[in-house]
C-alpha cells in the first residue's frame, strides 16, 4: 500500500571545497554540521527524542538546540510536540505523503457519513494481495461491526476486497486467489475462482460490492471505489446484518458513492492546485 520511508541514514555532506568556500571553522559550516547531527540523531530514533536528550547527545546548549528544532520544524524537517521531536513530513517519500494527505482529507467526510448512518465507515487501500483498513470511523452504537486500523482484509471475502479486485486484471486476481487460497470464513464465503470472477462482473455492473455475511457471520458490508485516489482505494459501511437489511443496500451504496466522490474530488483539486503552483514557481525562477 504505502511506500515506507527509507531507513537509510540521512547524509548531510558538507559542500565541496572551493576557493570561495568558508573554511571548516566558519560559523556557517558549524551550523550545518549541528543541523546534520540533530537529523542523524532523529534518524536513529524514529520514536523521537526530547529536547534534553538532543542537547546532551549533540553537546549543544538546550537554548541552541531549541532554536535549531524550531527552524527545522518550520520547514517540515522535524515534527515537534510538547515532549519529543522526530523526523518530519519532508523526509517521507512523496508517495507516502500523498497517501497521508489523502487520508487527512477523507476523515471528515467519513465522520459525516458515520454520523448520518450511525454505522461504521471504513477506507481500505490495496496492499499487494490483500487490502488494509487505513481509516476506520466506528459507529457509536453498542453493537457494531468494526475492523481495527491497520488490520488486513482478504480480497475474496470482503466488500472492499471485491471493489479493489474488480479493477484488477482477472488473470492477476486469479493468480492471487490460487496463491492465497479462498478459505470459507462463513458458510456464505465464495470459495472458487470462477464464482469469484463472476461476482466481480456483478460488482462492475452495479458500481458497488456487497459482503453478505461472507467475511463474518451476521455482518454485512457495502463498498464502492474512490476515484482519483493516489492508490487503489475503496470506501465501505459495515453493520450487523439485522440493522442493514438487503433492501437498504442500494441506498447505502448511493450514499457511499456521494462520499467517495467528495473525497476523490477534494484530493484531485488539491493535487491540481499544487501542480499549478509548482509550475508557476518554476516559471518564475527561469
Amino acid at each position: 500500500m504505502v511506500a515506507m520511508a527509507s531507513r537509510d541514514r540521512i547524509r548531510c555532506d558538507p559542500p565541496m571545497a572551493t576557493s570561495n568556500n568558508h573554511d571548516d571553522s566558519s560559523p556557517q559550516l558549524r551550523a550545518v554540521e549541528r543541523v546534520c547531527d540533530i537529523l542523524d540523531l532523529l534518524q536513529e530514533a524514529p520514536e523521537g527524542l526530547s529536547l534534553t536528550a538532543i542537547a546532551e547527545q549533540t553537546g549543544l546548549p538546550k537554548s541552541t538546540a531549541y532554536r535549531y528544532l524550531v527552524a527545522l520544524d518550520r520547514r517540515n524537517y522535524v515534527d515537534r510536540d510538547e515532549n519529543v521531536a522526530r523526523l518530519g513530513f519532508a523526509f517521507r517519500p512523496r508517495s507516502t505523503r500523498d497517501v497521508e494527505h489523502f487520508l487527512e482529507l477523507a476523515r471528515p467526510v467519513m465522520v459525516a457519513l458515520r454520523d448520518e448512518l450511525d454505522e461504521t465507515v471504513n477506507l481500505g487501500l490495496l496492499d499487494g494481495d490483500h487490502h488494509e483498513h487505513a481509516l476506520v470511523v466506528e459507529s457509536t452504537q453498542m453493537m457494531r461491526l468494526a475492523a481495527r486500523e491497520g488490520e488486513s482484509g482478504s480480497l475474496h471475502s470482503t466488500a472492499i476486497g471485491k471493489v479493489l479486485a474488480a479493477r484488477m486484471d482477472p488473470d492477476v486476481v486469479a493468480s492471487i486467489l490460487h496463491a492465497q487460497g479462498m478459505p470459507p470464513l462463513t458458510p456464505r464465503t465464495i470459495t472458487t475462482v470462477p464464482d469469484y470472477l463472476a461476482e466481480l462482473e456483478r460488482v462492475r455492473r452495479a458500481g458497488y460490492a456487497l459482503d453478505d455475511c461472507e467475511n463474518q457471520d451476521g455482518g454485512r458490508c457495502i463498498a464502492v471505489p474512490i476515484e482519483d485516489a493516489p492508490v487503489a482505494a475503496a470506501l465501505s459501511v459495515s453493520a450487523p446484518a439485522t440493522r442493514s437489511p438487503k433492501r437498504l443496500v442500494p441506498d447505502y451504496a448511493a450514499r457511499l458513492q456521494q462520499a467517495a466522490a467528495t473525497i476523490g474530488a477534494g484530493y484531485r483539486d488539491e493535487a491540481r492546485g499544487a501542480s499549478e503552483h509548482d509550475a508557476a514557481s518554476g516559471a518564475a525562477t527561469r
